[in-house]
């Protein structure tokens, strides 16, 4: 039976890269201690005939631009780093941080509140323009937060909003108190104890081939390929808190078995509060979401013990907290359409599909 999930579940990845939701996937499903199945399918782009850079196969080890899953995989893992090490803690309030200026309305907010979302920040302003209006990464991270110094709060009545620019300041904030690059402070204290340095990276051209990487959105007669899909995530020299990690999905697998065995490099107290984090006034843990309607793309109910998140280039990793079943599904769907809804019923059926392994 176990064989037969995992070959339907091939195919539907197949049947979508013939119908051009993606041209490439990875799909890793995992228990705590071991690897179940774990797929590479399709090529890096679809040809093209003007281009330079063919396709090439995806392998286990391709690594995909994941988007939005950089907020929980490097931004509250290092904020959880940064508690475990006493330089910051989950109810310090921005008011404490006088080297940025944050809007007065958002001073009395926590560094907890910007991880489960619970601001009056919007969601996304777009800081990158047609044309980047900065050139390092200092100067992005001055204009970001001279812009956001003068806004004004959501005045919509929620109490949460998934919001890009919280963990951009969050990505400010852990770059102030380490006095270094985002990069730098993921691959020495994350990435590198757990042995994923090589597979967990930020600008990835600096450690493997172009042609070796997924290609994501078009960017005039080309397609963008190893640069974050993110605008504001290249405007901040591709480091940023809230996307341009790019991995592979048994890297992300095996960093969550690692988080759930409490093999990290964090203490086991701070893993616990972080993942099992519940307020009435938010869905997310801190950091990772959960899901909230019965058709949720987890494939999960909200009352099912599950974690994950989404990247809007179409990547999502999903585990739930009590069997510590893992399933990673990684595509680039940004490269063949621009509707993120597109793939919403695969991921969904992949999902219950490997959930019944």
């Amino acid at each position: 039976m176990s064989d037969q999930i995992i070959q339907k579940i091939q195919a539907s990845v197949e049947d979508a890269i013939r119908h051009q939701l993606f041209s490439c996937a990875q799909v890793t499903i995992a228990d705590a201690h071991s690897i179940i199945a774990s797929l590479a399918v399709g090529n890096t782009r679809i040809s093209q005939n003007y281009s330079f850079v063919p396709p090439m196969p995806v392998t286990e080890r391709s690594l995909f631009d994941i988007a939005s899953i950089t907020k929980p995989v490097v931004t509250a893992a290092l904020v959880m780093k940064a508690v475990d090490e006493g330089v910051l803690s989950f109810d310090q309030k921005l008011i404490s941080i006088p080297q940025f200026i944050f809007p007065p309305w958002l001073l009395g907010d926590s560094i907890a509140e910007l991880l489960s979302h619970q601001t009056q920040l919007p969601a996304w302003i777009d800081f990158h323009g047609a044309t980047p209006r900065v050139e390092n990464h200092e100067q992005a991270r001055d204009h970001i937060l001279s812009t956001i110094s003068r806004l004004s709060p959501r005045d919509d009545g929620t109490t949460w909003c998934y919001s890009d620019l919280g963990y951009m300041l969050l990505g400010f904030i852990l770059e102030l108190v380490y006095g270094k690059s985002l990069d730098a402070v993921f691959r020495e204290k994350i990435a590198e104890p757990l042995g994923l340095e090589n597979d967990m990276v930020f600008t990835p051209l600096r450690y493997i081939m172009k042609k070796e990487i997924p290609a994501t959105c078009p960017m005039g007669n080309d397609f963008i390929q190893g640069h974050p899909d993110d605008a504001n995530a290249r405007s901040l020299s591709h480091i940023a808190g809230h996307a341009g990690l790019f991995a592979s999905a048994r890297a992300i697998t095996i960093y969550i078995q690692k988080l759930l065995a409490c093999d990290f490099p964090v203490s086991r107290q701070i893993i616990a509060h972080c993942l099992n984090y519940h307020s009435e006034l938010t869905p997310f843990a801190l950091g990772w979401d959960r899901p909230t309607t019965a058709d949720s793309l987890s494939g999960r109910m909200p009352s099912d013990p599950v974690l994950g998140h989404l990247g809007f280039t179409g990547c999502s990793v999903w585990f739930d907290l009590n069997t510590r079943r893992i399933v990673t599904f990684l595509t680039n769907r940004t490269h063949t359409n621009a509707d993120p809804k597109s793939i919403s019923e695969l991921r969904r059926s992949i999902y219950k599909l490997a959930w019944s392994l």
